[in-house]
């Protein structure tokens, strides 16, 4: 029988578990991460000390099994930044911080033995719940969309036709990828007979974000800590879909 809890981390212990957990995903099963530290095998840097980070316990065997990154706009150290930053402008998104409590979402993980619908359900639950305790009105954050490698540029292009065309951002929530960042070769003109197919092809996490009114913000940009393509996601908590809101919310 399973038995778990959802929570925000509370001790140094339980912070550490999910870096450990994070570096378990992003160093050995992704092959790259920058901001781990190799001998204390943790995936962390400079963003970590302002955030919160949201944990799935398994009771059963008092085991962190899923984790999320919280990083609410108030608590942004003027000099780090958000995380996502580092690969976009996101100046339109910051403006939206003037008026508003806003949130990043980032670091998402959950462990190989769990990923199932059940994890990443608590994982939302417990997002909801932080979203109405701080009054959040705007999420976001960068979600990958495959690795770099040489079939890329084939994939990409064919999965940004159809958030292009179905889910993208209005033009005053635009962001754009940094210099160094920019994804080469995106072939904007390729042609799809297809698009149900194409979607079946989007990762599930992506999938699980568009489901629940989420926009894309702009062009695909290289995330060279993770060596992957990522998008910059926006979810406006007032546009949630029905489904989402009445499950979660």
């Amino acid at each position: 029988m399973f038995d778990f809890e959802v929570k925000i981390a509370q001790s140094k212990n339980e912070i550490r578990q999910a870096l450990r957990l994070r570096y378990e995903i992003f160093a050995y099963e992704m092959k790259n991460s920058r901001g781990h530290l190799d001998v204390e095998r943790v995936d962390v840097d400079e963003y970590d000390k302002f955030c919160d980070h949201l944990i799935v316990i398994d009771k059963t065997n008092n085991k962190i099994v899923g984790t999320y990154r919280l990083l609410l706009g108030h608590r942004v150290d003027k000099k780090v930044g958000f995380y996502s930053e580092r690969f976009f402008d996101i100046e339109n998104i910051k403006r939206l911080a003037d008026d508003a409590e806003v949130l990043e979402l980032g670091r998402s993980c959950i462990h190989r033995d769990y990923r199932d619908k059940l994890v990443i359900n608590l994982l939302w639950s417990g997002i909801s719940k932080y979203i109405k305790d701080h009054n959040v009105r705007f999420v976001f954050g960068s979600v990958r969309l495959g690795n770099r490698n040489s079939n890329s540029t084939l994939e990409i292009s064919r999965l940004f036709k159809l958030i292009k065309k179905k889910f993208y951002a209005l033009k005053e929530y635009r962001v754009h990828p940094r210099a160094a960042n920019i994804f080469r070769g995106l072939d904007e003109d390729i042609r799809i007979k297809n698009y149900q197919k194409i979607w079946r092809t989007l990762p599930p996490l992506v999938k699980g974000y568009l489901r629940a009114g989420v926009v894309v913000c702009g062009y695909p940009a290289v995330n060279h800590d993770l060596n992957s393509i990522v998008v910059f996601i926006l979810l406006d908590v007032k546009d949630i879909s029905p489904s989402y809101k009445r499950h979660f919310f």
